[in-house]
């Protein structure tokens, strides 16, 4: 169910692109981490460390888009770019979106920001599982502004190859929990275009 979203879209080498915008997946703002509060959810965690690798092999900057989602929660951009100073990335490199709530919010106060900037190429990374619902949101937003939009999938779920693996037959709450956030993903990707 989730192999056909995971390889709608192949990783962009970032040829001409001027920014890389990443897109918040989750944080705990009570989750101690070291000195400070608020960390990232796994998925949140493996797009920053993604984006951190590109920026820092192309010197790009990173533009986070991410707001506080619950209320007793955390702004996911500034819990992510206290990881990315802590990673050593300059604050000059950073630009952070604490607005977006949503995928479509993320789309759309990204496009402001690009059109801020000036920026007409942009690389969006996120997880596999939800790049094609934010293609979707982003080349309509950002599109309507003539800003080119290149994926950069991450944090696989499955093998993208999609080669029989014999523990398949064991029932795994792994599988359960990729169904489930497989199935957000379609229902996501109907709301979207139905919002159009």
């Amino acid at each position: 169910m989730g192999q056909p979203l995971e390889n709608r879209y192949s990783q962009q080498q970032p040829a001409n692109v001027q920014v890389i915008v990443v897109l918040g997946g989750g944080s705990v703002g009570s989750a101690p981490d070291g000195t400070e509060r608020g960390g990232l959810m796994s998925a949140g965690a493996a797009r920053l460390l993604t984006a951190a690798r590109l920026a820092k092999q192309h010197s790009l900057p990173v533009l986070i888009s991410g707001g506080q989602v619950f209320s007793d929660g955390v702004s996911e951009a500034l819990v992510a770019e206290r990881i990315l100073l802590q990673l050593g990335l300059p604050q000059e490199q950073i630009i952070v979106e604490t607005q977006a709530r949503t995928t479509k919010e993320n789309a759309a106060y990204t496009a402001a920001l690009c059109h801020e900037r000036g920026y007409k190429n942009v690389l969006l990374l996120t997880s596999a599982l939800h790049m094609p619902r934010s293609m979707q949101f982003f080349e309509h937003y950002l599109g309507e502004q003539g800003v080119k939009v290149a994926a950069y999938p991450c944090d696989y779920t499955l093998n993208p190859q999609g080669k029989f693996n014999p523990r398949w037959l064991v029932p795994q709450l792994q599988a359960f929990d990729v169904t489930c956030m497989a199935l957000h993903e379609y229902v996501g990707m109907a709301g979207a275009f139905l919002q159009r």
